[in-house]
């Protein structure tokens, strides 16, 4: 007897086939938890968090991921007005995730969308809650939305305080950050796990920056972009003992003076400074400088050189917009 045929396809090995897929089942599903959770970390956070309507079993596993990056940049376009009901809707956001965020330790944490002053309590909060789950990598860009340079006219400062402990003895202090109708008493710790500090559009104090250096003793990457605070006009980076290998502080109105001494800093970004001096920063090998000083600048480089690898001049000029400078030392030993 002929098995009746589509395309080309007896019904036979069709009903096999089904058969078989039937018996496999829902073979992702019996991962273990920590595969799937690190499988929905290579999603979005809100694309990781539709999956909890797969199944009983994916139900929670969306909150147990370590890396929580609210990127809400693409919500409004350049030059489209960004309405209070966008920023809502973006706060209500981040509050549902954090309510039920449930990892222990957290390796990213990122905040990007235009908020002002008037949500600087919630900055707060967000910023408290990702301490007390150790972070690794922070960044909090509150740039306008299509102005990447450009932070708001009222922005958010970088929490007052949360450095600050009245003694270095301190090992721990408490806060109790309210989401929702739950309120969580966390723990903040001596910051021991931060790595990379980024801040655009955040309000950063000369007193800020010397405890970022001083409380975060494995930061290894510190960028500040678009701070324009007066009370930042000249930082200090000196001491073998930092971590720090990557620096930019870029478009802060008001600094003036960047020194850095006697560290083993390999990368450096800077903008709009009159005075650089660079003391025994033997390892410093890529540079990046742009702005209208780039001319004045130059002069305060030149003793550096030949240890350099890479020189990069941003012109603000109508001829020249960026020259990049390779340096390459080869010496052989016979």
């Amino acid at each position: 007897m002929k098995r009746k045929m589509v395309d080309g396809i007896s019904d036979f090995r069709l009903s096999k086939c089904a058969k078989s897929e039937r018996s496999l089942g829902d073979r992702i599903s019996l991962l273990p938890s920590e595969i799937l959770v690190h499988i929905l970390s290579f999603l979005t956070l809100k694309e990781a968090g539709r999956t909890s309507v797969l199944s009983k079993r994916w139900m929670e596993l969306w909150a147990f991921v370590v890396q929580l990056d609210f990127d809400a940049s693409k919500v409004s376009s350049f030059g489209t007005p960004l309405f209070p009901e966008k920023r809502q809707q973006y706060v209500e956001w981040v509050e549902k995730v954090l309510e039920s965020h449930k990892a222990p330790v957290i390796i990213k944490f990122r905040i990007c969308f235009e908020l002002n002053k008037y949500f600087q309590n919630l900055v707060d909060m967000w910023l408290h809650y990702a301490f007390s789950k150790r972070v690794e990598r922070l960044e909090v860009d509150l740039l306008r939305v299509g102005h990447p340079l450009c932070p708001s006219p009222e922005p958010c400062h970088f929490p007052a305080g949360l450095l600050d402990q009245s003694s270095d003895k301190r090992s721990e202090e408490s806060h109790y950050i309210d989401y929702g109708k739950s309120i969580h008493n966390v723990v903040i710790t001596r910051f021991s796990c931060l790595r990379s500090l980024s801040l655009s559009g955040v309000v950063v104090t000369g007193v800020d920056f010397d405890l970022f250096l001083l409380k975060f003793p494995c930061l290894e990457c510190l960028i500040v972009r678009s701070s324009h605070s007066q009370d930042m006009s000249a930082v200090t980076v000196s001491g073998s003992s930092l971590a720090l290998r990557y620096l930019e502080i870029t478009y802060c109105k008001y600094l003036q003076s960047i020194i850095v001494r006697d560290t083993c800093l390999v990368s450096l970004i800077i903008t709009r400074v009159s005075n650089l001096q660079l003391e025994n920063v033997p390892r410093l090998v890529n540079v990046r400088v742009s702005g209208w000083l780039v001319r004045e600048i130059i002069p305060q480089l030149s003793s550096f050189l030949s240890r350099l690898e890479v020189l990069t001049l941003h012109f603000v000029d109508d001829d020249v917009r960026e020259v990049s400078i390779y340096f390459y030392s080869i010496e052989i030993d016979f």
